[in-house]
């Protein structure tokens, strides 16, 4: 009896210390924040008479980071590199795109689309317009009936819960710094003088952040655009839980699903009748 004690003792100790270290692994994802920066250019300082796509490309730059846990998990994006995007653990590559470059096998694809093309050339003109019809119908079907739900009095409560919790999301997600500043010109003075209405308007509000200037005889583009800033996940799920637990969000969630199966039906029916054989018919 007191061996099975003393197994049990232990069994117990072990899950204990494995549940320790699950909510220590989730409080440290919830808790400790992302922290990402961004940045973008283009380097094109000289104007000329018009775009060059080429060129564009070749003198555009742009690049992402994102680390979590000082610096342990980062996962870096860089254009125009050959590695897209690298996944380092303790400043060690592990070597994502090499996995994701290796050759998958080759699945016999060619059966599977044989068929839906035979199918298709068996409809008529009729046919074919009667099942795009159909899916629109279905669609314009669909889209009603969001707008019924959401704009209903248990829609209208649930959206304005949803609202309040999505500016805060978003509250917490924005960049802490940013900036945008260089010179564009579009080489066409109704174009440009457009840029300038929209960038005269953005300045009022941002002006510490932006500092553009607009080429108007030529094209140019000479920009550079850079933000960083953090993300804690818990803000998002401290934010979500009340969401899912309010019974107004789960009424409109339970009725917007029942937008999938009215399209389904509706495209459902748009398919045509199968032809009844000539030996069936006599």
């Amino acid at each position: 009896m007191g061996v099975i004690l003393t197994i049990l003792k232990w069994i117990g100790i072990i899950l204990l210390i494995l549940l320790a270290l699950i909510l220590c692994i989730i409080l440290l994802v919830l808790l400790v924040p992302f922290r990402y920066k961004a940045a973008a250019q283009v380097d094109d300082p000289e104007s000329h008479s018009e775009l060059e796509l080429k060129l564009f490309k070749e003198r555009s730059r742009a690049s992402a980071e994102v680390s979590w846990l000082l610096g342990i998990v980062k996962v870096l994006a860089d254009y125009p590199s050959k590695d897209l995007v690298t996944v380092k653990l303790f400043g060690k590559d592990i070597g994502l795109m090499e996995k994701l470059r290796k050759p998958k096998e080759a699945e016999p694809e060619e059966e599977k689309e044989e068929e839906p093309e035979k199918e298709e050339e068996a409809l008529s003109y009729e046919q074919r317009i009667e099942k795009l019809l159909g899916k629109v119908e279905g669609v314009l079907n669909m889209v009603d009936y969001v707008y019924r739900v959401l704009t209903g009095s248990c829609g209208r409560r649930a959206w304005r819960k949803v609202e309040k919790r999505i500016l805060a999301i978003l509250a917490h997600v924005q960049p802490t710094e940013w900036a945008l500043d260089g010179t564009i010109g579009l080489s066409d003075p109704c174009l440009n003088g457009r840029l300038a209405g929209c960038m005269s308007i953005l300045m009022t509000f941002l002006d510490e952040h932006l500092a553009m200037h607009t080429e108007w005889e030529q094209y140019q583009c000479n920009v550079r655009a850079q933000l960083s800033g953090r993300l804690q996940l818990g803000v998002p799920v401290v934010q979500a839980v009340p969401l899912i637990l309010d019974k107004d969000c789960r009424k409109v969630l339970k009725k917007l699903k029942k937008a999938k199966s009215k399209l389904r039906v509706n495209t459902s029916a748009a398919q045509p009748p199968a032809e009844v054989p000539a030996q069936s018919r006599a």
